[in-house]
C-alpha cells in the first residue's frame, strides 16, 4: 500500500496528501512545509484519524521528500534547474525571466526570447527559432548564459516566500 492508497480513506488524510504533493511549497518554503506536514501527521494520530503505523509512514515520506527538495533547491541556487524560475540580467539590467518550463520572456513586454533545450547528453542551451530553424543564443553554464558574441547573461533564482502555506482545516 503506498501513500496514494490512503487518499480517500479520510478527508483529513486526503488534505495531508494534497499538501504533500504541493511542489510549489516544497520549492519555496521546504523547511516550513515539512514542519507543517510532520505536525499535521502527529495531529492526525492524536485525533485517532490514523494509526501509529500510518503516521510513521506519512511522516517518513514527508521527511524523505524534504531531504530531496533540500538537495534540489540547493542545486537550483548554483545552476539552472527545470521547474524553477530565474530573473535574467545583462550587467545590472533586468532583461527577462525564465519560467519553470524553460522559456525566456523579455522584460517588460513578455516577448519570447528563447527556450532552454535540455536534450539528454547535451549541455543545456538557450535556443531561439528563426524561420523554423533553431539558433543557439547561448550555452547555459551554472547560472550564466554564455553568448558567443556578447557578454554573458546572469540568472538569479526567484524564491517565493509567499507560497501557499497549508494550515489545519
Amino acid at each position: 500500500m503506498d501513500l496514494h492508497d490512503l487518499a480517500h480513506k479520510r478527508l483529513e488524510l486526503s488534505r495531508w496528501l494534497a499538501a504533500y504533493q504541493d511542489d510549489n511549497a516544497w520549492r519555496n518554503i521546504e523547511a516550513e512545509h515539512y514542519a507543517y506536514l510532520r505536525d499535521r501527521a502527529n495531529e492526525l494520530l492524536q485525533l485517532g484519524e490514523v494509526s501509529t503505523d500510518t503516521r510513521n509512514r506519512i511522516a517518513e515520506a514527508a521527511f524523505e521528500k524534504y531531504q530531496a527538495y533540500l538537495r534540489l533547491n540547493t542545486a537550483a541556487e548554483t545552476q539552472w534547474a527545470w521547474h524553477y524560475e530565474y530573473l535574467v540580467h545583462e550587467a545590472e539590467t533586468l532583461i527577462g525571466k525564465i519560467g519553470g518550463e524553460g522559456h525566456l520572456f523579455a522584460h517588460p513586454d513578455r516577448q519570447l526570447m528563447g527556450c532552454i533545450s535540455v536534450t539528454p547528453g547535451v549541455v543545456p542551451r538557450l535556443i531561439r527559432y528563426v524561420d523554423y530553424d533553431p539558433v543557439v543564443v547561448g550555452i547555459v553554464d551554472g547560472l550564466l548564459i554564455k553568448r558567443p558574441d556578447a557578454e554573458p547573461w546572469r540568472m538569479t533564482l526567484i524564491r517565493n516566500p509567499n507560497a501557499k502555506r497549508w494550515a489545519a482545516g
